[in-house]
């Protein structure tokens, strides 16, 4: 099973570092996810009218950002309920701006265009899924098409100025993931019937 935990341990160490200057400075988690959203925004733009580059940095430091304010919620105790909710509302933000985008970007292209609409349908099935297995009591997998997943391979797909197999590898990747999530779920209902 795919275990992005693992992956969380090593960021976590590796960003250590900077949790101080951020203490110092009187910076809170919540800001620091806010920031995202606004890179996140200032990427897209700067996708739609033609600077590929500048995209990419924005869509890095919003992943950055993404990474980083969970980390450093949880290693200088700021852990709040309110802050896990705020983060995940601000992910899906972000992402919909990101599918808006891309049905911007391919709005003369009839074929993209549906593909934008397939992966807008799998983004928010991924996280519906995710929710019934928490109302559940059931421990959803991850999978490599989550969120920062899917912002990872946006970036490699922007930097090769290929936007339109990013839309096709996403659409039909989170639509796998979201039928072995579905699979998985009457699996671990019989066991525990």
């Amino acid at each position: 099973m795919y275990d992005k935990d693992v992956l969380r341990q090593y960021w976590s160490k590796g960003v250590e570092p900077l949790f101080g200057v951020c203490t110092r400075f009187g910076i809170k988690p919540i800001q620091i996810t806010l920031m995202g959203c606004v890179f996140i925004a200032f990427a897209c733009f700067q996708l739609i009218i033609g600077n590929h580059w500048v995209a990419v940095f924005g869509f890095f430091m919003a992943g950055f950002c993404d990474s980083t304010d969970g980390a450093y919620a949880r290693a200088t105790n700021q852990v709040t309920v309110s802050g896990g909710f705020i983060d995940s509302v601000v992910d899906r933000y972000n992402e919909f701006i990101i599918v808006g985008t891309v049905l911007y970007l391919y709005r003369d292209q009839p074929v993209l265009y549906y593909w934008s609409f397939v992966v807008f349908l799998g983004i928010s099935l991924m996280s519906y899924t995710r929710a019934l297995y928490g109302k559940y009591g059931f421990q959803c997998p991850g999978n490599p098409f989550e969120y920062l997943e899917r912002g990872l391979l946006l970036l490699v797909f922007i930097v090769f100025e290929r936007t339109d197999l990013w839309l096709i590898t996403i659409a039909i990747g989170t639509h796998v993931f979201v039928m072995l999530r579905i699979v998985r779920f009457f699996r671990l209902s019989a066991e525990n019937a």
